[in-house]
């Protein structure tokens, strides 16, 4: 069975795939600018807003370490 993380703004992400996002890129081996495959961990921070949960920080591992990016710039 696979793990589905579920954002503020209700957006499904399945743990087990990889990702893609466009503030997470690397060179490839020509030096052009390409999407780093993500991993997504399953942990988000909900940022609040006036009190209301407005959107979610998904964090992700990439290929210098782990970030969170926006659940509005992540797919799959």
């Amino acid at each position: 069975m696979n793990s589905i993380l579920q954002t503020v703004k209700g957006a499904k992400f399945d743990i087990s795939k990889p990702a893609k996002s466009n503030v997470c890129m690397v060179l490839d081996g020509k030096g052009r600018q390409v999407m780093d495959v993500l991993r997504i961990t399953g942990n988000q921070t909900v940022i609040n807003e006036g009190n209301q949960d407005a959107f979610s920080m998904v964090e992700v591992e990439h290929s210098f370490g782990i970030d969170e990016v926006n659940e509005d710039f992540l797919w799959q």
